[in-house]
């Protein structure tokens, strides 16, 4: 996110002081009251007076005391953040327990919340006994064991020569001394059990939304914040320690320290970086800092199985860190990672639709088709729709469905024994297309004219990769949908593929010139199609394919100041990955190489969630126009036709896409800013679906029924291993993004429910799966509620695998194990969902990994109430 463009708390940001920690001088009475009444305005609830009133600021429930909807939801994340790395165990335990600190909860948090005596029972652990005595063996007061022990829990990550992919997450204390423990988390908990044997009472401190952990510890009566990690502390004037709540009232006490104090920093940073790191997070007036007592008297309440980074990873790690660190930049206004505006501060308007043809599909079916059948079918059905630029495909890749001279139309170079290899509707393609060219009318020649006369723009769309293979003059593919370049110069491809590589000068010329032709028929733009299918080269190369898209900048300027007229460009790139496949769209834009960006997933079966708020920021800055696609299937399951299929009469069937998958998608592009809508559609199914307009008009979308589903692409399917003697619930933790804002619609009036639907085998006596949203639940299936020991067992298929079992042929194969849970609407947030999933099992109770298939929401509305 850019500097500038960061979301903070509009009334937050008008009572808060400045965090920079320029202040000379100590704070004073007056600027210390005024603080409090400030900090009291970013939080709400009841002022605690006992432990028991602490109850509502504690764990995940604090969230609902906490104001603004981006601290609320960080902290969220954060408490999200330490079940993927911890699972069921010590360190996500103790975030259940966390109470924050607030104007709402000081005095009890200050007095009676942590015990100020120990409760150690001496010889219950005495490998901690014994590191405790060797490190303050030299030490007389009370202040040196506790600076000791802070020096040897910073130093500690010397110890540790793995490398990041072999870290293990949590353990018990003797186990983080042994690894050389290097994260914040566990070193907080360390720090605060050797004190504790060190008769010294300590607590753990988190930040939240800035994402560290530390201590404080009673030292002479004062309660001394103390980052073991780091080896940060804070003395005040008298040189007593400064507690969390004071440094909190005046950062600026951290630049006013002796050059001892600064001289206790980690090795790993300066005193200046750390200080940075508080002032501008840990102790910046918008964020949420908390508490947890922690005790190895109370070691049997905690589990402390330890996580492989592997098993971290596999649960959501990175997914969910991603979303939490770049939600704290936001936060804090700071530049970074960064996201895009919040969606609820987008104004929703009515956007433009494009609707896309394969330029295939529409000539499959039986001949003759007329001009007029053309126009009736295929373009008239757009008259008085949002639909404001036809995208009209010139084939299925390298041979076409058009006038061409430069390339081959599609079928006319078969024999007629290559035609026996064919399905029927190929030869019906072929008929189609060159009967409409015998007759002196060309689709592309029908689509523009047609277009114009109803006020449409037709683009022409050129799939810039689509070669069939494999390779062989018996595979009916390769023989039909193959043109001679890339038959006849085998030099011309990507070594063991049959992709064309864009290295080769001769590639591009043909593709241009292919692009020359359509702009010359008079096409009002190029589409140039990304996205159907990569590698574009053997080792990606942007700056050729850039230098290639200048090369058809100029060739459309060229055409279209010859006709008087202009000549757009609009280009179809996956939202992610692009410079891994040679594309580098920031720069098309920057350059005004294009006029429209449309942002796709690259395959359909990855990505429900397409997410295109970077690439609308630059569109905002640049003048291009920001499209997102959607495309017609879900793509687990090929549903074309082949000829050995088509010999046996079978048909496959893909999970279908829903009209409420439809609005759920548009409604997430219209939330994230979309300047419009393409439609990927095959031919003309637009006849079919008439409420594909309602895709342009929010109004229709919003208190529209939706279906989401959670992304297969980075964590689905969602497998947890078997039991074993050693471990504990497994966690697994999927985003899921809605555009849906259900407090919202029911303060219009609506009344909603939320059903979520997964996938999976029939649970067995023994094992059980809770559901959490968002911290909120659990939700939870038992193999041995009666329900679940009637469910037929389902075998499910492996989403990651392109294999075809016999059972895509099935009629609704793909609700073989569907599993429906009722949610409270309230659960549920407008943009990122954390689905945690818990699974636990006796040791007998399976001997197969569980495994979800597919993660769905449901929300339906019901008409507005009176």
């Amino acid at each position: 996110m850019r500097m500038g463009r960061a979301r903070m708390l509009a009334a937050a940001v008008a009572v808060c002081l400045s965090a920079t920690g320029a202040t000379a001088q100590p704070a004073s009475q007056d600027a210390t009251a005024q603080w409090g009444e400030r900090m009291q305005e970013l939080y709400r609830g009841e002022i605690a007076t006992t432990e028991e009133e602490l109850a509502p600021y504690t764990g995940r429930k604090a969230a609902e005391a906490i104001v603004g909807e981006d601290r609320r939801w960080a902290y969220l994340l954060n408490y999200e953040q330490l079940a993927v790395n911890y699972g069921e165990n010590v360190e996500f335990q103790l975030r259940r327990q966390q109470v924050i600190l607030c104007p709402q909860t000081v005095d009890v948090l200050y007095s009676a919340f942590t015990p100020t005596e120990t409760d150690y029972r001496e010889g219950s652990r005495p490998e901690l006994e014994a590191v405790v005595a060797e490190v303050t063996a030299d030490c007389e007061t009370e202040r040196e064991r506790a600076l000791a022990l802070m020096r040897f829990c910073r130093d500690l990550y010397k110890r540790d020569d793995r490398a990041w992919d072999e870290h293990v997450f949590g353990g018990t204390e003797e186990q983080l001394i042994a690894k050389g423990e290097r994260l914040c988390e566990c070193l907080g908990r360390l720090y605060v059990a050797l004190c504790e044997i060190a008769g010294i009472p300590g607590r753990i401190v988190m930040h939240d939304i800035g994402g560290h952990i530390t201590a404080e510890v009673l030292i002479g009566g004062d309660w001394a914040y103390v980052d073991p990690r780091c080896g940060v502390y804070c003395l005040k004037p008298d040189g007593s320690f400064a507690s969390v709540w004071e440094i909190w009232q005046d950062p600026g006490l951290l630049r006013r320290q002796t050059e001892e104090v600064r001289a206790e920093v980690s090795d790993l940073w300066t005193w200046e970086e750390r200080v940075t790191k508080c002032e501008q997070r840990y102790f910046h007036p918008l964020e949420v800092n908390g508490f947890q007592n922690y005790s190895l008297a109370d070691a049997e309440r905690y589990q402390y199985r330890q996580l492989t980074h592997d098993e971290a990873k596999q649960a959501g790690l990175y997914h969910i860190n991603e979303r939490y660190r770049a939600l704290a930049e936001r936060t804090f206004g700071l530049a970074g990672d960064g996201l895009p505006p919040p969606w609820r501060e987008r104004e929703l308007r009515r956007i433009p639709l494009a609707y896309r043809n394969d330029g295939f599909s529409q000539w499959f079916r039986e001949p003759p088709m007329t001009r007029e059948i053309v126009e009736q079918r295929l373009i008239d059905p757009f008259e008085g729709s949002d639909v404001g630029i036809l995208v009209w495909g010139l084939g299925p890749g390298s041979v076409f469905c058009f006038d061409t001279e430069v390339g081959e139309v599609f079928g006319e170079p078969l024999t007629e024994e290559q035609w026996e290899m064919m399905r029927t509707g190929d030869r019906w393609v072929y008929e189609n297309v060159t009967g409409l060219i015998e007759a002196g009318h060309g689709p592309l020649q029908i689509a523009v004219e047609r277009g114009h006369e109803l006020g449409l723009k037709v683009f022409a769309r050129l799939e810039m990769q689509h070669e069939y293979g494999p390779a062989d003059p018996e595979h009916w593919m390769w023989v039909a949908f193959v043109g001679s370049l890339n038959k006849d110069h085998p030099e011309y491809r990507i070594p063991g593929r049959v992709h064309l590589d864009f290295k080769h000068q001769e590639v591009r010329d043909f593709k241009l010139a292919i692009l020359r032709e359509a702009v010359e028929a008079g096409a009002d733009g190029l589409s140039l199609d990304f996205v159907v299918y990569p590698p574009y080269f053997e080792e990606p190369d942007a700056e050729i394919m850039t230098g290639f898209m200048r090369e058809i900048r100029a060739m459309a300027d060229e055409v279209g100041e010859a006709q008087g007229r202009e000549v757009e460009i609009m280009a179809r790139v996956p939202f992610r990955g692009c410079q891994n496949i040679g594309l580098d769209p920031e720069a098309w834009m920057r350059e005004g190489l294009v006029d429209y960006l449309v942002v796709s997933h690259l395959r359909p079966r990855d990505f429900f969630d397409i997410r295109i708020g970077d690439f609308v920021e630059l569109g905002r800055e640049t003048g291009c126009q920001v499209y997102g696609c959607l495309w017609h299937s879900l793509g687990f399951v090929t549903t074309d036709l082949n000829p050995k299929d088509e010999d046996a009469g079978l048909r496959r069937y893909d999970k279908p896409k829903t009209r409420g998958m439809y609005y759920a998608q548009a409604l997430m592009l219209h939330r994230a800013g979309a300047d419009g809508i393409q439609i990927a559609m095959s031919a003309g199914e637009w006849r079919k679906r008439p409420w594909f307009n309602d895709l342009a008009d929010p109004e229709k979308l919003v208190h529209a029924d939706k279906h989401y589903m959670a992304d297969v692409g980075p964590h689905i399917p969602v497998e947890f291993p078997p039991p074993d003697d050693g471990r504990a619930a497994a966690t697994r933790s999927v985003l899921l993004r809605i555009g849906d804002d259900l407090p919202a619609a029911r303060q219009a009036g609506h009344s909603a429910s939320a059903e979520l639907l997964f996938y999976c085998r029939a649970l067995q006596p023994g094992e059980a799966l809770e559901v959490y949203v968002n911290g909120s639940g659990p939700l939870t299936v038992s193999g041995d509620d009666q329900a679940e020991r009637q469910r037929a067992e389902a075998e499910l298929v492996d989403l990651r695998s392109d294999r075809r079992e016999d059972f895509v042929y099935e009629r609704e194969w793909w609700k073989r194990g569907e599993h429906r849970l009722q949610t409270p609407p309230e659960w549920w947030r407008l943009e990122d969902n954390v689905i945690r999933l818990v699974y636990s099992a006796d040791q007998t109770a399976a001997e197969a990994p569980l495994t979800i298939a597919w993660i769905d929401l449901l929300i339906d509305y019901d008409s507005a109430e009176t």
